[in-house]
């Protein structure tokens, strides 16, 4: 009998929560991306390795956790069950990879939010979100609240 490790369950978790976020929060969306690759491989990965098909750069690439595409906007979508204080970090880092995606060139046009999704406030997270910009939203399902409870977050 093997034992799961808590951290992967976190991993599937939140994959579970992000998109039981998008389903609720963007019901008339035009368009919804999970673990979007962001951008192009480094330079020095594509220097290092001329040879390897397009493909096997995507290792290097980072993803976005979803991005949803309105009729009016564009919504680059971090959500963190734990460890919540990297989600600004990240969404800083993958709002430049966004234009030089090719999955989203149609809906460049249109603005982009950053937007930090999380189950319980926390009010460093949110002031910092505040100052750089970032758009916070508290979300927490029933079916969530258990596995907050057992890791004492509630």
């Amino acid at each position: 009998m093997s034992v799961r490790r808590p951290r992967r369950k976190f991993r599937r978790v939140e994959r579970e929560y992000v998109v039981d976020y998008v389903v609720n929060k963007f019901p008339n969306r035009v368009k919804a991306y999970f673990n979007l690759r962001l951008g192009a491989p480094p330079s020095w990965v594509k220097k290092a390795y001329p040879n390897i098909p397009q493909g096997y750069f995507r290792v290097w690439q980072r993803y976005a956790d979803a991005v949803v595409v309105t009729e009016t906007a564009i919504y680059l979508i971090e959500a963190k069950v734990h460890n919540i204080k990297v989600g600004p970090g990240y969404l800083l880092e993958y709002k430049n990879l966004v234009p030089q995606t090719p999955e989203l060139r149609p809906y460049l046009g249109r603005p982009l939010h950053l937007r930090l999704v999380i189950p319980i406030p926390d009010p460093w997270v949110m002031q910092t979100c505040d100052q750089l910009g970032i758009e916070v939203d508290i979300y927490q399902p029933e079916w969530l609240v258990p596995l907050l409870k057992e890791k004492h977050y509630i």
